[in-house]
This record gives C-alpha cells, structure tokens and sequence, in this order.
C-alpha cells in the first residue's frame, strides 16, 4: 500500500498493523481471527481511540484457527482479550464471519483474510484481495458497525460479547485436536489433487462357485448330529465351463446396440478388467493403487460400460443357470430315487398314500425338497462392481518409495518440479519483501 492512490490492494498482517496505528478518532476490526502482531496493534490503539468508537469483531472458534484465519495456538485471540479487559472494552463474537474490515478514521480497508491452510499469505501486489476507500463513510456502513451517532443500537454485525468460558472452550478443543502445520496441509491438498488411492473390485461373476446345497436326509443320513455337521452341495457347473454367451455390443457411452452381437463370459470381465487398470490405474506395491484425478472420469466411464455389459451377461445367464439347474435335478432324481424309495425321509411318509411310496411321489416330493434353493441359487447371481477413491498424505508423498514411485512413473524432473511449486517456502520468504 505504498501507492496511495491505489483503490486494488494487497493486505497482510504488516498492512493491518499499520492502519490500525494510523487510528485516533475510531477503529473498527472485523475479521475471522487475528495473529498476535495484529492483537497488539490493536492493543496499543487502545491507548489512543476513545472506547465507545472502537468495535471489535472476531469469530471465536477453534475452526478458525485450523483454517489459518488466525495463528494455530489461539495467542492473539488471547492477547487481545486481555488487553480489551485492561481497558474496559470488549471483543465481540460474530459466528462464520469470512471478510475482513478495518475502518481506522477515514480509511476503510475491506479485504479477504487468506485461509492459510489452503494458500499462504502473499505480498505480491498484483494479486490483491482488498479495497481501500479514503472518502468519508457511507452511514449505512458506520451505523452496522455501532460506530454511528447511534452506537450500538444500529448494530449488525458482533453483537455477542465474547466471555471467558468461550475462550476456554476453544483452546481447549484446539488441544484436543491441533490444526495441521499450514504449509504440509497446503502440499498435501495439492498432490491429493493430482493422484488419489483407487479400490477396484469386481465380485460374484463366475458361476463356478453357484451350487445347491442339498438336505443331508436326501441321502440316506439320520442321526441327527451327523446331520446337524454334513453339508451336502451340489456344483452347478464344472471349474472348466467358460459359460460364454451372447450379448448386445455395448459401446463406450454404456449403450447397448441390440443389432450386434458379442460372447461375453467371465473371461471377459478379466480381460475388461485388467485393460482398464493397465489404462488407468498405478500399482503401487505395498501403498495399493493409485490413479491420477484426471483420468478419472475417463475411468468410470470405462467402468460404467463395463458394468452394462455385465448386467447383460447377468441377464443371458439365467437361462442358462434355469437349464442347469433343471438338469441337476433330473440328475440327481436319477441317482437317488431308488434309495429314497426304498428309505424315504421320515418327514415325507405322510404325504403318500401307500404304504411305499410310487415313482411319481418320489419325483413329487424331491421337487418340493430342493425347488426353493433352485430358486435361491436363480436368484443369487448377482456380480457386481466396486470402487472408490481416498486421499493421499502428505507424509505418503513424502515416504522414499513411493517417490521412487512416482518418478519411475512420471520423471524425477517432474516430480521435483510438482514439488518445488508448491511448496510453502517460495511465499514464505516473500513475506520478508515489501510491495514494490
């Protein structure tokens, strides 16, 4: 602000602090939080601006100070209440307030505090983040801020006086979850940006392991903890059936042509499978997979076409799975009907007329056996796709082998470049220029 003909400006903390010095007649601060150069400026304003044309406003929570409104360990909050407390004033609490405003006599500062979790603070004057305004005040604006003819009774922002017991209760949800350090928050936002982990899964997809499970009765088995411990399944298909059938050509937009044809089996999901990861998707040994954010639209478009295609195949696959299973219990009516003549259940004895049961009640009551889970297993077929995304940390990025990774994946140069872009210290060591 050494222009000050300027009206577009860049504001920090060494702004701030000399405004509010430049205060005699009245001071008004508004702002999310404040760091401690700031709280004693306003500390020695003090001394100088008569009380009742001074109005402090602050959002007094411990979410201000993980964000970087504010310092991390609550000092200027602190700083400030004591000094407001020697000279009989107040700091006043506005709950989510996000601009900030100094009005020190006839300047005006009205700027956007920097969230320094997000981005650190810069002073670089072109890029500003606040207006100033030399012209006397609008009344609107004097008035809403209680430093009008009417004081406080126009009033609209800071109304709450802040107490004691709400000072405590934020140091003490600070201690009992501290705010990240800024400038690891603002790398690990960065590269969350760039990669993200991705889980892939897909289930239930191969018929091999369908199978019925048969009542242990229908076998000639009647002791009831033999029973109660035998459990007797049947196979629907044999480890080498493919089951490969017909379905319509689903194109990239998930679309299906119904004028074209293709086979489709679960040899198919693996190949679609491992085509998408091998397009998409980073093995990262020990860390899991890894996907670049930009590529994951592209990802779950793929994903999308495939989950067509196997809700397709889901559908194709019923008749199949309703031929099988009316085979296997032809099958195995065949095997045992003979023994189940000769030694039926007890529990079907009632339901045949003569005193040994005929082939057709055999068939009958074995059909009314296992219908039911011939059903189930129709009906239990059901594959189905996974997946998901969480973020990388910072420490992740930072840990040896997983830079060794990135590198053999996108070029040490690039990778140190990433790096040293977005790291905190370039900013950091502007802080020492002044605005040229």
């Amino acid at each position: 602000m050494n222009n000050t003909q300027k009206t577009f400006v860049r504001v920090d903390d060494a702004v701030l602090i000399r405004v509010i010095g430049q205060a005699r007649q009245r001071l008004v601060f508004i702002a999310p939080g404040l760091r401690p150069p700031v709280a004693e400026a306003l500390a020695r304003a003090m001394t100088v601006v008569p009380a009742e044309a001074m109005h402090l406003v602050l959002d007094v929570d411990a979410e201000v100070c993980r964000l970087g409104y504010g310092d991390k360990d609550f000092k200027g909050m602190e700083l400030l209440q004591a000094a407001a407390e020697r000279h009989g004033l107040t700091v006043n609490h506005h709950p989510g307030i996000r601009i900030g405003l100094v009005i020190a006599d006839e300047m005006t500062l009205i700027y956007s505090p920097t969230p320094e979790l997000i981005e650190a603070e810069s002073r670089q004057p072109h890029k500003p983040n606040a207006i100033v305004l030399r012209a006397e005040l609008p009344q609107q604006l004097t008035d809403a801020c209680g430093v009008g003819e009417e004081g406080h009774a126009t009033l609209e922002v800071g109304q709450d006086v802040l107490d004691v017991k709400k000072v405590e209760a934020v140091k003490q949800d600070l201690a009992e979850r501290p705010p990240k350090e800024f400038n690891i928050a603002r790398i690990e936002r960065v590269f969350s940006s760039l990669l993200c982990y991705v889980e892939l899964r897909i289930e239930d997809y191969r018929l091999t392991s369908r199978s019925l499970l048969l009542d242990s009765k229908l076998f000639g088995v009647r002791n009831a903890e033999v029973v109660r411990r035998l459990t007797n399944r049947y196979h629907l298909f044999a480890e080498t059936d493919a089951l490969i059938v017909e379905i319509p050509v689903i194109g990239a937009d998930g679309k299906a042509d119904p004028k074209k044809k293709e086979k489709f089996g679960p040899r198919s999901v693996d190949e679609e499978r491992k085509r998408i990861k091998d397009r998409y998707i980073i093995e990262a040994g020990d860390f899991g997979l890894v996907i670049l954010r930009k590529d994951i639209p592209d990802f779950e478009k793929e994903i999308a076409a495939l989950k067509a295609k196997i809700g397709a195949y889901k559908a194709a696959v019923q008749d199949e799975i309703k031929k099988r299973t009316d085979e296997i219990v032809a099958e195995l009516l065949a095997a045992l009907k003979e023994s189940l003549k000769a030694n039926p259940p007890e529990h079907w004895r009632k339901r045949f007329a003569t005193k040994t049961p005929t082939d057709e009640d055999i068939r009958r009551l074995f059909e009314e056996e296992i219908r039911a889970e011939v059903k189930r297993v129709k009906t239990d077929f059901e594959p189905r796709i996974f997946y998901a995304y969480k973020d990388i940390t910072y420490q992740t990025f930072h840990d040896e082998k997983f830079r060794k990774l990135l590198e053999e994946n996108f070029g040490k140069e690039g990778i140190e470049r990433i790096f040293r872009e977005y790291d905190a210290a370039p900013e950091q060591a502007q802080r020492g220029k002044s605005d040229e």
